[in-house]
């Protein structure tokens, strides 16, 4: 589904992303680890469109998208979730998800797309009128989600959606997020801090280290390798 080819980026003279190359296929999870000033956050700002590449090629269903603004990006089909929670404070669920609807959705669409996110996830439907600011951490992660889903995109890009969350609401996080590609015709790349979590629920792992790929295989043989996990995991 994407395919990136050689991408580079560059803030003046730091290199954040050096040749970076990999597939990710159509229907699975890539998860894209790595430690702090990997380049994680920095290779998603640039497949979304908001960073601008120095060198290489990216393309998506086969058709390139490098330089393309990112509410093109968005008309194709890719959702940003950035990281930190982004939701509107001051508007309430419901407003928050009907912005979610205006780039991709005819005005027919829009309503019944929102249903379909208050049926998925039942704690925003009964909170549909309050403002935002009132949610918990993971209330307003669900919302994020729910914000980027409702689009109807074909693939996520979910930037450390477990970053200040419980264990417990971690863990719920990351089987929506599985459940989410499982039959549905959606696709995710998930960036992580939390290696273990992304390994659990990742069909394919890419790690990132000084804005290189260190290594890409199955999340089974990564997790299997001790050396690697000390290295480059944190674990």
């Amino acid at each position: 589904m994407l395919r990136v080819d050689g991408l580079t980026v560059r803030y003046g003279p730091v290199q954040a992303l050096s040749d970076v190359s990999f597939d990710a296929r159509d229907g699975v999870i890539t998860t894209v680890l790595g430690a702090n000033g990997a380049g994680k956050t920095t290779l998603l700002r640039t497949l979304s469109g908001l960073v601008r590449s120095t060198a290489g090629r990216v393309s998506f269903d086969g058709v390139p998208i490098t330089g393309r603004d990112p509410e093109t990006i968005s008309r194709m089909g890719i959702a940003h979730i950035p990281e930190g929670r982004g939701v509107i404070s001051e508007l309430t669920v419901d407003e928050n998800l009907r912005l979610g609807t205006l780039h991709r959705l005819r005005r027919a669409e829009r309503r019944g797309a929102m249903e379909e996110i208050y049926e998925r996830f039942p704690q925003l439907g009964e909170r549909r009128n309050r403002s935002a600011s009132t949610l918990s951490g993971g209330e307003r992660q669900i919302l994020v989600i729910g914000r980027a889903l409702v689009s109807r995109p074909r693939l996520l890009l979910l930037d450390e959606p477990s970053l200040g969350l419980a264990p417990l609401v971690t863990a719920q996080i990351m089987a929506t997020i599985e459940e989410l590609t499982s039959g549905a015709g959606l696709s995710a790349i998930l960036v992580e801090q939390n290696a273990r979590g992304a390994l659990s629920v990742a069909h394919w792992a890419v790690v990132l280290n000084l804005g290189r790929v260190v290594i890409a295989d199955e999340p089974s043989r990564l997790g299997a390798d001790a050396e690697l996990r000390r290295h480059y995991l944190g674990f």
